[in-house]
C-alpha cells in the first residue's frame, strides 16, 4: 500500500500561511527591484560540481545528489542559490562588468540547520557583483537592513564580522576551518576550551578565541588586539573597523550596526566581510550575508561579490 506519512523536515503550506509568504515575497522583491536589482530564476537542479565548485565545496554535505533517470548523469537539488548566481555571472552574463541580481525560491538541505528544523527554505536575497572595496559591502548591508524593516521587525541589528580574523587566529591549527566555525557559533567558552586543549596555538590566539565566544569582541576589542596576533589579523581587523565606521549611524530606520568578531558564516564560501541580521526578541539570526570573491574565482571569473539571503519561512515564524 502507498504510504502518506510526511517526510520529516518537509511541510505543506496552504491557506493563510501560503498567502503570508507570497505577500512577504512580493514586498521584498519589490524592494530589491526599486534598489536596481534584477530578478533571476535559476533551475532547482544543478550539476553537483557546479554547486560545489571551489569555495562552494562546503555545501557538499548539505546537498542532495541523485542519478537522473533521463540520462543526464548525477544531479543535485540546490541547497543554496548563491553558487547558481555565481555560475550565471561567470557564464551567461560574463560580458557584464557589474551585476545586481536578486532571487527568491525553494532550496532543500540534506539535513536541517538545527534539530527539529526544516529542510526546506524559501531563500530570498541579492548578489552585488563587480563592485570592489567597501562600496559593494555597504550597499548590500543597507539593503539587508531595509529588508528586515520591510519584514516588520522592530529595531533590527546587523552584527558584522570578518572570516579573516578566525583564519588568522587558527592558522597554526591542524583542524579544518569548518570545525572552528561550528564551535565558535555555539558561543560557549567551556565548549571552545575543550577544543583548544587539543591544539597548540599561541597563547594570544587562545585568549582571543575565548574572548570572541564570550561576547566581548566588538570595535574596542579589535582595536586593542591590533599588533598582538599577526599581520593577517590586523588586515582583517582594520578592514572591519573601517567598514563599521563608514556605515556608522547612516542606516535608515532604527537599525544598529556593530562589529562582532564572533560572527560566523552560514556556509564557508565567504572570503571577507560577514554579517548577520537579528531582530528584537528573536534569539537566532534571521539573515546572513558577506563577501565571497573566492567562489567567483572558482567559477572562472575574477569578480568582487557580496550578497545576503534570508529564509522567508524563518522571517514569518520569527
Amino acid at each position: 500500500m502507498p504510504t502518506h506519512k510526511p517526510i520529516i523536515g518537509l511541510n505543506d503550506a496552504f491557506g493563510a500561511q501560503a498567502k503570508a509568504l507570497r505577500n512577504l515575497q512580493g514586498s521584498i522583491l519589490g524592494l530589491f527591484e526599486t534598489a536596481g536589482y534584477e530578478e533571476v530564476i535559476p533551475p532547482i537542479l544543478e550539476r553537483p560540481d557546479s554547486m560545489n565548485s571551489g569555495a562552494g565545496r562546503f555545501l557538499a554535505d548539505q546537498t542532495v545528489v541523485f542519478s537522473d533517470p533521463a540520462g543526464a548523469g548525477s544531479l543535485a537539488i540546490r541547497s543554496d542559490m548563491t553558487p547558481q548566481i555565481a555560475r550565471i555571472a561567470a557564464t551567461r552574463l560574463q560580458h557584464e562588468k557589474e551585476l545586481k541580481l536578486c532571487y527568491s525560491g525553494t532550496v532543500m538541505l540534506a539535513r536541517p540547520d538545527v534539530r527539529g528544523g526544516s529542510r526546506q527554505q524559501w531563500q530570498t536575497g541579492v548578489e552585488c557583483l563587480g563592485i570592489k572595496g567597501s562600496a559593494g559591502d555597504i550597499e548590500v548591508m543597507h539593503l539587508a537592513a531595509r529588508t528586515l524593516l520591510a519584514a516588520g521587525f522592530n529595531r533590527p541589528v546587523l552584527q558584522v564580522g570578518h572570516i579573516g580574523l578566525l583564519k588568522a587566529l587558527v592558522v597554526e591549527s591542524d583542524l579544518s576551518l569548518d570545525i572552528w566555525t561550528t564551535r565558535i557559533s555555539r558561543r560557549s567558552p567551556d565548549d571552545l576550551s575543550e577544543l583548544l586543549a587539543t591544539q597548540a596555538l599561541p597563547k594570544a590566539s587562545e585568549e582571543a578565541l575565548i574572548e570572541m565566544v564570550s561576547g566581548v569582541a566588538d570595535q574596542q576589542w579589535l582595536k586593542a588586539h591590533l599588533g598582538c596576533i599577526n599581520d593577517d589579523f590586523d588586515t582583517a581587523a582594520n578592514e572591519l573597523l573601517a567598514l563599521v565606521e563608514e556605515v556608522g549611524d547612516k542606516m535608515e530606520g532604527h537599525v544598529t550596526v556593530h562589529a562582532d568578531a564572533a560572527v560566523m558564516p552560514r556556509f564557508l564560501y565567504h572570503s571577507g566581510i560577514l554579517f548577520a541580521g537579528f531582530a528584537e526578541d528573536v534569539a537566532h539570526a534571521v539573515l546572513h550575508g558577506g563577501r565571497y570573491d573566492a567562489m567567483m574565482s572558482a567559477h572562472g571569473r575574477d569578480m568582487a561579490a557580496t550578497g545576503f539571503s534570508c529564509d522567508l519561512w524563518a522571517l514569518l515564524n520569527a
